[in-house]
């Protein structure tokens, strides 16, 4: 900006335009830039396990920034300054992903581009199936340390080059926003407050002013905001943005057991999906079959997605016998707010339209489905299912051998000889294992067991382990994942395969259009034990929770091994890989029941949500705003400046004005260069020829300079005529620009020349 605080001078003669000059190094601008992004970058530290990763991309923010600092420290011009970031970023982009398979660490090579291919797809299975904190892998730190590079690259162009600092705001911003909108991270309130803090060191590094009270006053109420903000989001989004199809609601993870009880306690039912059906009493929806035990928990099998395993051709359900006896339902399902690698579906499904060849059948664990690359959030699609409903002659004829195939499903490694001595004790009058399998149920249901989400968190006992069932079976009290391990775990100790399903309950039935509405209050688990001609059969132990199938009655039966049922060969040839004869069974009594927790559970947002929520967003558009609202008080103060210094004041307003509208006032124009700039877009407004009012306030800036003649408040009005017609000749995104960034309150100021 121009300098006329020096009076009595003549006039400067007019000089031609210099030439642009490389930008001068501000080292501490730049430290300023790298401390803000790697506070704000520990604010998503909830999203991974350990703190290396932030220590690589601290590194890396180090080595961009400084590098591109240290050009221009040389005098390289500004296009030699960026390319040299692009080159540093580039290099320790390929010094993480190469593997070794780049030549001296730095050059790419065909096989880091096969590498690069490959742990992109590693980072995309990572982030559709994982639950945070993920563990940090070569493909997770790869994007990591490019998402870094990048937004290196980004702040530095904004900050140095297009010298709008306040415009990298909207970088942190960014980064600090990811915590919220992730299922169960929460954003970390005191990293957030140094990321503003840091922000606000920018702004002032920037100007190379003292903070002016106003720019106080933002700061402080920036601080503030941060905390309000960090506190508000993680409490309503996930339920307020209920029906909007945005990364809020539940996630399963891959093993969706390791945080069922968390989701159940949530506090606020979720609406995750919907359906329709026609069977009347609804449908169980499995995600995952959990079939590898090793006495601390239970856990998928692990199986490698097939690509001709899509849903397009499904294989038939294992150990069900052509002659038993099946139903068929058609489910039409919408999911909403479920992000999982899962596909919630009754089961055994024969038929699955509406979802593309990323979904494969894991036939491993029972014909469930699985995506390696996408999520289930905004699926919609229909479903076949046929879940046996055999006659009791049926399961007489069932009572034969287990194929030894199953045996895996039978092991439990270490298990004390409590929970064996009251599996025998429990089924001690059952004449065959399926009438012990009702035994082990109706124990649970019809005992002195309690249903509670809060007791074993509180006693210590949460848990799907060994240890964890042993306290279970003492205490008698927790929910549906204590009764499935515990029944399960009990079952196999009798000889009996078993294996724990992983999904939701029928939900609640909408009385108007007879669909069904299935909230995170309906996440479930249920055992499901085997038997040959029947497949896998679902169980409920959980009292209060869902309903029994009719046929799980006591047969009297006395099992033979010559009574073993005939199996489809297509369904006996791979007994090992269970699937789910199940849920869609236990839904088929009389009378379904909704949990307590579903019932009670409403589909609007709940009271005091929304205006949580519209008060977090009011304070962010605030934040947005407070740019414009610095800028509004510098033009106050100028304009109501006094003598002596009245025309300065108003000219420097007038020329602050064009230059946030885009026209270009050189930095080091006199008053007489800057004004036939302005003339020329004076010209453009279109209301009146000449421009009276810029005159008169040259006229009264020179007179106040050079000849000692205090200017009359008629400049203020001068000036305010001059900015008008500024605005009225620019199109709307220049004023937009210059509202919301206005380029002289952050920009790079230069020495200001005499005249």
């Amino acid at each position: 900006m121009v300098d006329l605080r020096t009076r009595r001078q003549a006039p400067a003669p007019s000089q031609p335009r210099p030439a642009r000059q490389p930008a001068r190094p501000r080292w501490g601008l730049t430290a300023a830039l790298w401390f803000t992004l790697v506070v704000s970058l520990a604010s998503i530290g909830g999203l991974f396990q350990g703190t290396g990763w932030w220590f690589a991309s601290a590194t890396v923010a180090l080595v961009v920034l400084g590098a591109q600092e240290l050009a221009r420290t040389l005098r390289w011009p500004a296009p030699a300054a960026l390319a040299t970031g692009l080159v540093v970023a580039a290099i320790a982009c390929t010094l993480t992903v190469s593997g070794g398979t780049a030549l001296l660490g730095v050059i790419p090579t065909a096989d880091t581009i096969d590498r690069v291919r490959l742990l992109a797809q590693q980072a995309s299975e990572t982030i559709v199936a994982d639950q945070a904190p993920v563990p940090v892998s070569a493909a997770i730190l790869a994007v990591i340390v490019g998402c870094v590079a990048v937004a290196s690259i980004v702040i530095d162009v904004l900050a140095r080059i297009l010298r709008t600092p306040v415009l990298t705001g909207a970088v942190f911003a960014v980064v600090l926003v990811v915590p919220s909108l992730v299922p169960d991270v929460q954003p970390s309130w005191p990293w957030v407050v140094l990321t503003v803090l840091g922000f606000i060191v920018v702004l002032l590094v920037s100007t190379g002013r003292r903070p002016s009270r106003s720019t106080v006053i933002t700061g402080v109420a920036s601080l503030a905001a941060a905390g309000i903000v960090t506190s508000l989001v993680p409490m309503s989004v996930d339920t307020a943005l209920q029906g909007l199809g945005t990364g809020a609601g539940i996630s399963t993870g891959v093993n969706p057991v390791v945080n069922l009880g968390k989701d159940l306690r949530r506090g606020t039912a979720v609406n995750v999906l919907s359906y329709t059906t026609t069977d009347p009493n609804g449908e169980y929806l499995k995600l995952v079959d959990l079939v590898d035990f090793s006495g601390k928990s239970w856990s998928p099998a692990k199986v490698s997605l097939k690509s001709s395993d899509t849903v397009s051709k499904l294989p038939a359900a294992p150990g069900i016998s052509s002659t038993t006896r099946r139903k068929t339902a058609t489910t039409k399902v919408s999911v909403s707010l479920l992000r999982s690698p899962y596909l919630p579906i009754p089961v055994p499904a024969t038929k699955i339209t509406g979802v593309d060849s990323q979904w494969k059948y894991v036939d491993a664990s029972g014909v469930t489905v699985r995506s390696s690359t996408e999520g289930s959030q905004g699926l919609d699609y229909t479903v076949v299912s046929k879940p046996v409903n055999p006659t009791r002659a049926q399961i007489v004829a069932s009572l034969g051998q287990t194929p030894a195939s199953l045996a895996e499903y039978r092991s439990v490694k270490g298990v004390p000889a409590s929970i064996s001595t009251l599996a025998k004790k429990v089924t001690a009058g059952a004449a065959n294992p399926f009438d012990a399998a009702v035994d082990l149920q109706n124990y649970f249901r019809n005992g002195d067991f309690t249903y509670s989400e809060t007791t074993p968190v509180r006693e210590g006992y949460d848990g799907t382990g060994l240890d964890a069932i042993s306290v279970f079976l003492k205490r008698k009290s927790g929910y549906c994942v204590h009764f499935a391990s515990a029944m399960a775990v009990m079952a196999r100790t009798l000889g009996i395969p078993s294996r724990m399903a992983v999904g939701f309950l029928p939900g609640t039935q909408n009385g108007d259009d007879e669909s069904w509405t299935v909230t995170s209050n309906d996440l479930h688990t249920w055992p499901e034990l085997y038997f040959q001609g029947l497949g896998w059969v679902p169980f409920e132990p959980t009292p209060g929770q869902g309903t029994t199938s009719d046929y799980l009655q006591q047969t009297g039966s006395t099992a033979s091994p010559s009574a073993s049922a005939t199996a489809s060969p297509s369904d006996s040839s791979s007994a090992s890989a269970s699937s789910s004869a199940t849920a869609q069974a236990t839904a088929t009594s009389t009378g379904a029941v909704p949990s307590s927790a579903a019932a009670a559970a409403t589909t609007g947002t709940p009271v005091g949500t929304t205006p949580l929520l519209a008060a977090g967003i009011g304070i962010l558009l605030l934040l947005a705003l407070s740019p414009w609202w610095l800028r509004t008080q510098r033009r106050r103060r100028r304009l109501r400046a006094g003598p002596p210094d009245a025309a300065l004041n108003a000219w420097r307003e007038v020329v602050d004005t064009a230059r946030d509208l885009g026209i270009a006032v050189p930095a080091a124009a006199t008053p007489v260069q800057a004004a036939d700039v302005l003339r020329v877009s004076l010209a453009r407004d279109g209301t009146e020829p000449g421009a009276p009012e810029l005159e008169s306030l040259l006229a009264a800036l020179q007179r106040e300079r050079f000849g000692d003649e205090p200017a009359a408040h008629e400049v203020h009005d001068q000036a305010r005529r001059v900015i008008a017609r500024l605005r009225r000749s620019v199109g709307a995104p220049a004023l937009v620009r210059a509202t919301v960034a206005p380029r002289t309150l952050f920009a790079e100021q230069r020495s200001r020349q005499a005249i």
